[in-house]
Formats: C-alpha cells, sequence, structure tokens
C-alpha cells in the first residue's frame, strides 16, 4: 500500500519497498542485473552481521546471492514484516526499520539432465533504511539469520 501525497509519485512504504528490492536481487538473470539491484539496497557504508558473524559489503554480496548469473530461476515469498518508520520532520517515510521473514527457492542454471538442482533459503532479516527522499533510499544496517539447504531431487 502506498501513501498519496497529492500531485506527485506515491511513497512506497518501508516494508514493501525492501520486499521489491530483495524479490529483484534473486530475480537477476546475470551478474549485472544483479549487481544493480544490490547497489539499489544495499549502501556502500552498510554495516553487516550474519547469523551473528560481521561481514563487509562484499562478503555479503557474495553470500546473498553467490553467483547468480548461473541461477536459471527463483521465487520468493515473503511470509511476514513489519516496518518502524524514523522520527523525522518529514511528512513521507522514508527511513527507518524493517524486520521481514522470507523463503526463496532457488533453481540453478548448471543442469544434468535427471539432476534438477535447487537450494531453499530460510531468511529472517532486520535491516535499517536511510534516505534523503524515496528516490535515494538505502539499507544502511543489516542483521540477518539465514539458512540455505539443498532439496533432493526427484
Amino acid at each position: 500500500m502506498s501513501t498519496p501525497y497529492g500531485i506527485g509519485p506515491e511513497i512506497v512504504p518501508l516494508d514493501l519497498w525492501t520486499r521489491n528490492n530483495i524479490s529483484t536481487i534473486y530475480r537477476a538473470r546475470n551478474q549485472n542485473d544483479f549487481s544493480k539491484a544490490y547497489d539499489a539496497f544495499v549502501a556502500d557504508n552498510a554495516q553487516v552481521t550474519v547469523n551473528g558473524r560481521p561481514l563487509s559489503r562484499d562478503q555479503y554480496k557474495v553470500l546473498f546471492h553467490g553467483e547468480p548469473f548461473l541461477e536459471q530461476s527463483a521465487s520468493v515469498s515473503f511470509l511476514g514484516s513489519v516496518e518502524v518508520a524514523a522520527r523525522t520532520k518529514e511528512p513521507e517515510t522514508v527511513s527507518g526499520m524493517v524486520g521481514i521473514y522470507y523463503k526463496a527457492t532457488v533453481s540453478e542454471g548448471v543442469r544434468v539432465p535427471g539432476c534438477e538442482t535447487s537450494s531453499t533459503i530460510n531468511s529472517s532479516m532486520n535491516v535499517a533504511i536511510e534516505g534523503g527522499n524515496a528516490f535515494d533510499r538505502k539499507v544502511t544496517k543489516v542483521d540477518q539469520v539465514i539458512t540455505s539447504q539443498l532439496n533432493p531431487t526427484a
């Protein structure tokens, strides 16, 4: 649900913005699309913690998606989210915190006949989002718990 503020674009709520960015990253078909999606989501100076371990932005980029250009397809289901807007003087909500829980099923692009390879990713992610306006939002802090499991082949 967007918030209309008269003439001009509608402001996308923080949780929807987060869902859209995560989906775009997982669905990237090549390295260039993945890099653009990741850079649009994660700030250059982001503080990242995954499974209790601090990571650099580049380490997180590799962990977040591995080698996306090898993927055939991905589907992402969002199982729940909550957002809290930052207390600012701006009338629109462009900064705040989002907690989100999602499950992604990733089918690998490298295929061996009869051995379709896919994995299921479960993640709980808390992010801090900052931006001067709705068009320059970025995640500045990530605290994520994530697991990945190879799915049995049929």
